[in-house]
This record gives C-alpha cells, sequence and structure tokens, in this order.
C-alpha cells in the first residue's frame, strides 16, 4: 500500500512538472502567473525584478513569517547572544500552540537548532514561540526585535504581531477581524535575498532538506516545500497557510554557469494567496520557467577592464588611463538591447591611482537600470615636470 501511495504521488508530481512546461514558455507576460493575488520574481545577484504582479499589495503572509523568525535566530547566533546548542525547555504557552507543528510537550528540553529546523522544515508554530521566548525573552519581545529589524532591511511594508504568522482573534469579539502579519510580495523577496546574501550556508542547510528526522524525539516528516521534489536546484525557502492569507510560498532555486551564464547566480520569487496548494506550486514552478528560459546572468565589464584615456588639460603626457573598479554582471533578457552611459567628473591635478572619476550605466530599452561600475584611475598623476605645471597655470587662465 505504501508503495502504491508513492507511485500515486509520483505520477502526479511529474503531471504538474509536465503541465508547467508545456504551457509557461507560451504564456504572454500577463498570464505567467494565473492563480496568486500577488507575486514577484527577482535574481539575487542583481535584484533586478523580472516578473511581478501585484508586487506592492498588502496581504496576510501566514507562516512565510517564520522566515524573519529565523533570520534573527540566526543572527543572534552570529552574534554571540545565544548558541544553536542552547537546550530549551518547552512549557505550557509554547506546547498550546495550534495549528501547524513540531508536536511539542511541556517539559521537553530541545536545543535550538532543532527547533530551528521544526520551524522552517514542518513550519511549527509551536517552535517558533519557543526560539521567540528563548531569544527575546518574552514573544512581545521577540516581535519588537522582527519589526525593527523590517526597519533595517527597508521592508516598507511589512509589520509583525507575532513569530508565526497565526492570526490573533479577539476573545471580546470574536467576529472581529484578527491581527494578522502581514507583508508584500517585494518586502519578502528583500528578506530572502537578504538571507541569502548574508547567511546562504546557514539558511540552505535547514531549507534545503526535502525530509526532516529528530530520533531522540521519534520525529520524521517531509518538508512543506514540494519543489524540493520536482526541481533538483531548488533550495528553499519556507511555505505559509491560513484561511484568509491562502496558500503562500517564498521559493529559491539555484542557476548555473553555463553557455548561457556567465556566471552561478539564484532566482528568488514570492506567490501570495493562492486557494489551493497545486495552484500555489504551479504558480510557483511557471515563475521559476519563465525566469530560467528568459533571462541569462552576462559579464558586461571586467574588473580593471581599460574605458579609455583623458588628458588633463589637454596635455599629451599628462595622460590619466581610465579603468573599471570591478567587474559587473547584469541579468538581461535574451532580446534585449543594453544602452550605456558614461559621465565622468571634471579631471583635474593631481590624480591619485584608484581615485574614483566617473560612472558607468547600464539601461534595458525601457530605460530601466540594470547596474552601474564605478569608473577610477589607472595611473598616479602625481609628479610632472615644471613646464607642464605651467602650462595647466595658463590654461586655468586663459592663455
Amino acid at each position: 500500500m505504501k508503495d502504491l501511495k508513492k507511485f500515486v504521488s509520483k505520477v502526479l508530481l511529474l503531471s504538474i512538472i509536465l503541465n508547467i512546461l508545456t504551457t509557461s514558455i507560451s504564456l504572454a507576460y500577463d498570464n505567467i502567473d494565473r492563480y496568486s493575488k500577488g507575486s514577484i520574481l527577482i535574481d539575487q545577484l542583481t535584484n533586478r525584478t523580472l516578473y511581478e504582479k501585484n508586487p506592492d499589495k498588502k496581504m496576510p503572509l501566514a507562516s512565510l513569517s517564520k522566515m524573519m523568525t529565523f533570520l534573527i535566530a540566526i543572527e543572534s547566533i552570529k552574534e554571540g547572544k545565544v548558541k544553536e546548542n542552547d537546550i530549551i525547555e518547552i512549557d505550557q504557552e509554547i506546547a498550546k500552540v495550534k495549528g501547524s507543528s513540531y508536536k511539542l510537550k511541556v517539559g521537553e528540553k530541545v536545543p535550538l537548532i532543532e527547533l530551528m529546523n521544526g520551524l522552517m522544515i514542518v513550519s511549527g508554530n509551536d517552535a517558533a514561540i519557543a526560539i521567540a521566548k528563548h531569544i527575546g525573552g518574552s514573544v512581545d519581545d521577540f516581535v519588537k526585535i522582527m519589526n525593527k529589524k523590517t526597519k533595517e532591511l527597508g521592508m516598507k511594508n511589512t509589520s509583525f504581531v507575532n513569530p508565526n504568522g497565526l492570526p490573533i482573534y479577539s476573545l471580546k469579539e470574536p467576529s472581529k477581524p484578527p491581527k494578522e502579519n502581514i507583508s508584500t510580495p517585494r518586502d519578502i523577496s528583500i528578506l530572502a535575498k537578504y538571507m541569502f546574501d548574508n547567511y546562504e550556508k546557514e539558511v540552505t542547510s535547514i531549507t534545503d532538506k526535502q525530509v526532516y528526522s529528530y530520533p531522540e524525539r521519534g520525529f520524521c516528516k517531509n518538508n512543506t516545500n514540494v519543489l524540493l521534489q520536482l526541481i533538483p536546484d531548488v533550495d528553499g525557502v519556507k511555505t505559509g497557510y491560513t484561511g484568509n492569507a491562502g496558500y503562500c510560498l517564498c521559493f529559491s532555486m539555484k542557476t548555473h554557469k553555463d553557455d548561457k551564464n556567465d556566471c552561478d547566480n539564484r532566482l528568488i520569487g514570492v506567490v501570495l494567496g493562492t486557494n489551493h496548494k497545486n495552484k500555489r506550486t504551479q504558480a510557483s514552478m511557471s515563475l521559476l520557467e519563465y525566469g530560467k528560459q528568459n533571462f541569462k546572468t552576462k559579464n558586461i565589464a571586467q574588473k580593471d577592464e581599460l574605458v579609455g584615456k583623458k588628458y588633463i588639460c589637454g596635455i599629451p603626457d599628462m595622460e590619466v588611463a581610465l579603468k573599471t573598479e570591478e567587474a559587473l554582471y547584469i541579468v538581461c533578457n535574451e532580446d534585449e538591447e543594453i544602452k550605456s552611459e558614461v559621465t565622468l567628473k571634471e579631471i583635474n591635478y593631481p590624480i591619485k591611482q584608484g581615485e574614483l572619476l566617473g560612472v558607468i550605466k547600464y539601461y534595458d530599452s525601457n530605460g530601466n537600470e540594470l547596474g552601474k561600475l564605478n569608473i577610477v584611475s589607472k595611473n598616479n598623476l602625481d609628479e610632472i615636470s615644471f613646464k607642464n605645471k605651467m602650462k595647466i597655470l595658463l590654461k586655468k587662465y586663459g592663455f
């Protein structure tokens, strides 16, 4: 019977994949995501928005809230405020939490790192409360840390009322709309990009697990993110669901250096508010397929690449070589025409090697900036002859 269930499950997953692959490439831009209330797809390296649908619409984010709880736990460990092997004793407040659960029981003693696994892999609402109390001292104080972090990251449309995303109903007015964590597709993508930019190893060591087991507790459960089973390069991040929020997902997929891409990169996407878990999967896969098929990561300039030369006051032996400060990669569509614009400041004697002298900006055909690169001096020009000093003075005063 178990083998039959596994077979049926694989057939269903395969049918979803085939449906996505045969339809997504041909879809018009406005029809790529047909199921969510809001979504976004960006790349990690350049932060270019590759697709968006109501990206700034404020909506409940359900268990995607746990991404912020997870981030604060990672940073608290990094800063030495707590240790990943800290033992946390489970109390009544933690054990009574409802919804998706890590099945914590009163009196249990669980390491922080295992609670972090239970938080992200099986979406344990109880694990979120345990982490919050350990790091913040209380749930309310931890929520203050969450909201402070949103401001630091520039998540302008996000607010938290708890660490797990469960709606909070009023006992006095049960018919009143609940208090909920609120965010937008764009804000969640900002959070995910920050997590990968700064803590990729710590994040993926947990979010990339298809199955989580903790034998000491007799616990074993599949990751709630089904994309991990469908696409090998997917390595995160978090699912979410409540009745008000619908089915939500923040997902990530590695892209690799090949004949199309000049370096490794990662696609990061968010879908909010789908009305079925399969539609959440289809919307997410469509976005990933669209991004993978239609965009490439290209090296548009090398580090120390010669840009040109300038001559101070037009004097031939007062040459300043101009070079790029760093390499630059951009993400662009196969058919895009990339335009560049060079802006140089007035160049005067003396010049130091590495001095900032200008900038190159790259734009797509619609005028959207794709990237920019500093132009610096390749050479020093601080010791010149008396003759050239006189030439500069004469030029300065109009002779």
